[in-house]
């Protein structure tokens, strides 16, 4: 549970720190720059809590995350799919007492040694700090700072406290290191430094967080070195005046020094013309990225972490976090794997058509797009629980030649992507009228039975029965999203589960993997397996488990009934308080 996580925020925030450092790093907006550190910090953490975010353009969205299933459904398959975040080794009671060590256990164990090391050192520097401010001779200022009084210090500042050497400074030099410190005390730059650090130590394995801290440091110099120009002090002289304390300094961790020994980038952003206005073009970039991250951490973790070939499936998972198995990989990439429509138009021909009550022969032009029908100068468009997001491109395509905008407001699919459940659409007029409508299924994993409309050059509607090519369509996809959604109650239910835990593990067990060669291994690790009966084994250590058959509460005894021929899978959750929950997939 926490070492996924921490493998989210690592790789979030190495995307983030890598933009920020080839794209930011010395543009001369160093206010801004110290905002985006704070907020890369904020969404590394916070990104792989949340759901995917409602807000942006939807097509953007959506284009986006279409685009994962078709790149990782180009790697090799698995015949077998199975997903194991985390399965510690099944203990009899008599062995409980020495429990064995797993490889997340081990791994947690590694972490948390470091982490614990990390944060001791971190501590002794704290204390050595406020030791050393309590040791010395304070002198208060009307700014609120204080000058700290330390025999052979070198300058630097801590929050309000300014520690230096006075014997060893004066003149325009000494002017310039209290007017320097005085301004990282003004801003708080400490507080800056230490969130850096604190990170640093949760994420002490990710040479990331170490870069991080280093941008951090240097932006704070900038601002504070900034600050001073523009207090009108002369910029040959207070640079001299650098690099004379850098040649007798010794820096302390955690504090903002006069003398860092960053000198040469410190005077050439002193020196750097201001950044053009164009840089803001930076930015979008960075903040664009924090969106894809989202996006990458959120969405399709069942369906990347089923998709990866098995050799690499152990460095993914944690990467992508937890995970349901749910259907076959073979069964979600034909379904993902729709071929692109066909723009060509055959010839114009008679048809008969059903328009709502009426029968009538009309000229046809039928585009081979699906979801579009043209009759008589007035095109229909239809929008199936199948529709692919291609599709819609193409329905937009072929709206906008007969004069109207059509847009995706809102578009959600299942937990699986492979169906539409709610779809919200709006058709401009180059008037700048227009409307909008919308369908949904009538409960959260239910398709929607399909939306349509028709454009003519007088006007466009919604919601109407289209004509009855269209209607027909859009009743077969219905009927085959219900058969997928049917097919996937059970996982449905698990995914629902999952959510209502909050932060969980999951781990997903095969028919195969429990009847297999080494079944028996298996089951004294797991609990789980074959008896000698035919049934599903499960072990006493799992009885005070919270349990289910498919989508329905069981209990301890009808588990251990159930033929071994009917399995499909079995899934173990385990929440925070390690309070587990068992699923039981059999087939019909």
């Amino acid at each position: 549970m926490l070492i996924p996580y921490l493998m989210k925020v690592s790789l979030v925030l190495a995307l983030l720190t890598l933009a920020y450092r080839w794209l930011i790093q010395f543009e001369t907006f160093s206010k801004l720059n110290r905002v985006l550190l704070w907020l890369n910090v904020a969404a590394a953490w916070t990104l792989p809590l949340i759901s995917l975010p409602s807000w942006g353009p939807v097509e953007v969205q959506t284009s986006f995350h279409h685009s994962i299933p078709k790149v990782v459904g180009k790697l090799p398959m698995l015949s077998e799919p199975i997903a194991t975040i985390q399965s510690r080794p099944f203990t009899t009671p008599a062995e409980a007492a020495i429990p064995e060590m797993t490889a997340i256990d081990w791994i947690s164990t590694i972490y948390l040694a470091g982490m614990l090391a990390m944060a001791a050192y971190f501590l002794f520097q704290i204390g050595r700090l406020f030791f050393v401010v309590a040791k010395g001779r304070n002198e208060e200022h009307q700014d609120g700072t204080a000058i700290v009084h330390v025999a052979g210090a070198s300058p630097y500042s801590f929050f309000k406290w300014i520690i230096l050497d006075l014997s060893k400074h004066s003149g325009n030099e000494l002017h310039n290191i209290i007017a320097h410190e005085a301004e990282h005390a003004r801003q708080w730059h400490s507080a800056d430094l230490l969130l850096a650090e604190i990170q640093k130590i949760g994420l002490w394995f990710n040479p990331f967080a170490w870069v991080h801290q280093k941008l951090v440091q240097e932006n704070l110099e900038y601002l504070a070195d900034r600050a001073v120009l523009d207090s009108g002090f002369e910029k040959k002289q207070y640079q001299y005046n650098l690099l004379n304390a850098v040649l007798r300094t010794r820096e302390l961790p955690l504090t903002n020094s006069f003398a860092q020994s960053l000198l040469k980038k410190r005077i050439q952003m002193m020196n750097r013309k201001p950044s053009h206005y164009l840089v803001w073009v930076k930015y979008v970039v960075v903040l664009a990225l924090v969106y894809i991250s989202s996006a990458f951490v959120a969405p399709y973790r069942e369906q990347i972490v089923e998709l990866t070939p098995a050799e690499i499936r152990p460095f993914v998972q944690p990467l992508i976090g937890e995970v349901m198995i749910t259907v076959p990989a073979k069964d979600l990439t034909e379904n993902q794997q729709k071929k692109k429509p066909n723009r060509e138009t055959e010839p114009i021909k008679k048809q008969t058509v059903l328009t709502g009550d009426t029968i009538q022969t009309v000229l046809v032009s039928q585009p081979k797009v699906k979801g579009i029908l043209v009759v008589n100068q007035t095109l229909y468009w239809a929008i199936t629980p199948l529709t692919t997001w291609e599709e819609i491109n193409e329905i937009k395509d072929a709206v906008q030649k007969f004069g109207q905008d059509f847009q995706i407001n809102k578009i959600q699919f299942d937990p699986l992507q492979q169906y539409i459940t709610a779809i919200s659409v709006r058709v401009k007029t180059k008037s700048g009228g227009g409307g909008t409508g919308e369908e949904h299924g009538s409960t959260e994993f239910e398709p929607m039975k399909g939306y349509s409309g028709y454009i003519t050059g007088q006007g466009h509607g919604m919601g109407q029965i289209p004509p009855d090519p269209l209607h027909k369509e859009m009743e077969q996809d219905y009927e085959k999203a219900l058969a997928i959604a049917r097919k996937n109650e059970v996982a449905y239910f698990e995914y629902k589960l999952g959510q209502s835990l909050g932060t969980h593990t999951a781990t997903t067990f095969t028919h195969k993997l429990l009847a297999g060669p080494d079944a028996e291994q298996f089951y004294n690790k797991t609990g789980l397996g074959k008896s000698k009966n035919n049934t599903l084994r499960v072990s006493e250590y799992h009885k005070n488990a919270t349990l289910y058959l498919n989508t329905n509460p069981s209990t301890f005894t009808e588990l251990n009934d159930v033929p071994f021929s009917k399995i499909e899978r079995v899934s173990l959750l385990e929440d925070n308080a390690r309070r587990k929950y068992i699923v039981v997939y059999t087939t019909l």
